[in-house]
């Protein structure tokens, strides 16, 4: 995934068609702990050619910190 620029924007009502809605965790351990909950934002993408279903059975998401 490339670098994302966030910018603050009023609410959509709608979500729009063909978008997956990703979760963003800060650590890989998506559970996270109680001192250090791992899940950030939900981010919505362009689910592509396949369905936005697929992308949740096949558990995609976005995580922040690097696997070193």
């Amino acid at each position: 995934m490339p670098i994302i620029h966030f910018k603050p924007v009023e609410a959509k009502k709608s979500r729009g068609k063909g978008m997956y809605t990703c979760p963003l965790y800060m650590y890989a351990l998506r559970t996270g702990s109680r001192e250090r909950p791992s899940f950030m934002m939900p981010i919505e993408l362009r689910a592509g050619t396949a369905e936005p279903e697929a992308w949740v059975k096949r558990g995609t998401a976005l995580i922040m910190s690097l696997n070193e």
